[in-house]
């Protein structure tokens, strides 16, 4: 019994990134300068088609998209944390 409640406990609180709301979210702030295929359209900025910058773990991306820096604005308060995991795995999958 305790195995079947600390399993519906993890799985309950575990939730996949959806790439589908990652794709709304990223065609509305996103590709602008990253380009709609992942491909960067300013100087300077990751080629996300390239794998450029995903190469580190999720939690380190979310930091940056709240934060920002350089010349990417900081998204806090405007995204969720959820929506910003969303971005990572739609972003993910732009690369060729």
């Amino acid at each position: 019994m305790l195995v079947a409640v600390l399993v519906s406990t993890v799985s309950g609180s575990a939730q996949a990134a959806d790439i589908y709301k990652g794709k709304e979210v990223y065609e509305l702030h996103c590709q602008t300068c990253h380009g709609i295929d992942g491909r960067s359209m300013e100087p300077g900025t990751p080629d996300f088609s390239r794998g450029e910058s995903l190469f580190v773990p999720d939690s380190e991306l979310v930091r940056s998209l709240r934060d920002g820096g350089n010349f990417k604005p900081a998204f806090r308060g405007m995204l969720s944390d959820d929506e910003m995991r969303d971005v990572i795995a739609y972003v993910r999958t732009l690369q060729k």
